[in-house]
């Protein structure tokens, strides 16, 4: 690639000035160009000369022009280049601060996930410990020990392991269900319109339905994950895309029977008492007077 002053011939341009200017000094006897007046140039005996130092000066007067406005050019490309330059590097910047947001909340969400067994299993433990002094004080321990250390055990550590599982679950209703669709993708569409924007795995559950999409179980990193989602669901219905979207908490078989009863009961009141607004919250059923 030729260097900024073989592209503008800058070494050129200038020894030919500098001949010029000796030659015209030397023309006209004098030492040097300040010295140069009107009435010396006019008593050039020659004005053949003239004529030709006069065209030599417009000829270096346009290359000077010319060089002028390629250097004009040539910064123009350098500025934009730099401004270029510039935007990649706040880019790079702004990633670089999400990336270290990215890791602090990653760090804060390992924390809340130690935390949470450690008291999950610290709770289930002191239940084993009353369940074992209860045994101890009722005078059956020989009869029970061996249901103590085996079935009670084994359902606190099955029960650990569920109540941990479905709380790291999210599920989704009322999402529309395509052939072929990328389900992790739509999910993700989902959460992000809440702000949110976890790793994912999700799939449909229950069997098809020309009527209705099937709802979608979804599996986060951690429960505290899940709950800040949870929070911020109800933002949904304000969105034109997923206004008919809700989300729900993963339940056990149990806590969907009674959650299926909550929401009977809550119809049936609704046609009873319309001048109330009657919710669910809680495992209960509570109510609001209606503002007029």
């Amino acid at each position: 690639m030729p260097t900024v002053a073989e592209r503008f011939n800058f070494e050129k341009v200038e020894s030919d000035g500098q001949n010029f200017l000796l030659d015209t000094v030397k023309l006209c006897k004098v030492n040097c160009v300040q010295e140069l007046t009107p009435e010396i140039v006019n008593k050039i005996g020659n004005k053949g000369d003239l004529n030709v130092k006069f065209l030599q000066a417009m000829q270096l007067i346009e290359r000077q022009h010319n060089m002028i406005i390629n250097q004009r050019v040539h910064m123009s490309q350098h500025q934009s280049r730099m401004i270029e330059l510039q935007d990649q590097v706040i880019s790079l910047q702004e990633r670089l601060l999400t990336a270290n947001e990215g890791l602090s909340k990653a760090r804060k969400v390992s924390e809340d996930f130690k935390t949470e067994i450690v008291n999950t299993f610290q709770k289930e433990v002191s239940s084993v410990k009353q369940s074992f002094s209860d045994v101890v004080k009722s005078g059956s321990l020989k009869t029970s020990a061996a249901t103590i250390s085996t079935e009670s055990i084994k359902s606190v550590a099955k029960q650990i392991a569920l109540e941990e599982e479905l709380g790291r679950n999210i599920m989704v209703f009322g999402l529309c269900e395509e052939q072929n669709e990328d389900i992790c993708t739509k999910v993700s569409d989902v959460l992000e319109s809440l702000g949110e924007k976890p790793r994912v795995e999700a799939c449909r559950i229950g069997k098809k339905s020309p009527t209705a999409p099937r709802p979608v179980k979804v599996s986060l990193s951690s429960s505290s994950i899940v709950q800040q989602i949870l929070k911020s669901s109800s933002k949904l219905s304000g969105t034109e895309k997923f206004k008919r979207v809700f989300l729900a908490p993963d339940r056990t078989a149990e806590e969907r029977a009674h959650r299926k009863e909550l929401v009977l009961e809550l119809k049936r009141r609704a046609e009873v008492e319309k001048d109330k607004k009657l919710f669910i919250r809680g495992g209960k059923i509570c109510s609001l007077e209606r503002q007029k």
